[in-house]
Parts: C-alpha cells; structure tokens; sequence
C-alpha cells in the first residue's frame, strides 16, 4: 500500500508511460535543450512536448522558465483544462 508517491517522467511528458497516472499536482521544474531528437528543436517545443503532463483540473507547478517556454507551458495547460501556476524566487506555498 503505497500512500504517497512521487512520480518523475522519464523523457518528456506527453508520450511517456507515467502519463497514465492521474495525479494530484504536477510540476515542471526547468525547461533546456534535451533529448531534441525526441522533443524537438525549440524551447516552445521542448516545453510542449513535457507540458503534456497537465491533465483536467490537476493543478500544475512550473517553475522558472522562460518566455518561449512559459508560453507553451500556459498555452498547454490551458489547453488541458489545467490550472497553472508559475513559481519563482519568494514564492511561498501553504498546504
């Protein structure tokens, strides 16, 4: 009986196995150059591609990313029917 677990995606977002999972918050945590051949070329697409956590009504974390990221994260998550919220340095959270 596992209470709590937390779960990292192995490459990306919208296609990887964890996706299955419905969970009760998810988060992204940077956006950078990786695994393109698999995510794509561009921040926008990167972040799109790992923005495909965000699920209907599961709130989601992002981060301190920037611009070209941040667009495709709100835009995704939106788009899903997810709340977002950004995170930055002095952002407090209360549970």
């Amino acid at each position: 009986g596992v209470d709590v677990a937390v779960v990292e995606v192995g490459l990306g977002g919208r296609y990887d196995a964890t996706n299955v999972l419905i969970p009760v918050a998810g988060a992204i945590t940077s956006i950078d150059f990786d695994h393109e051949r698999h995510l794509g070329s561009t921040l926008a697409a990167i972040a799109r591609e790992k923005a495909g956590i965000a699920k209907r009504g599961v709130p989601l974390v992002v981060g301190e990313v920037g611009d070209e990221a941040w667009g495709a994260i709100d835009a995704s998550a939106r788009d899903a029917g997810a709340p977002v919220t950004r995170v930055t340095d002095g952002t407090t959270v209360e549970a």
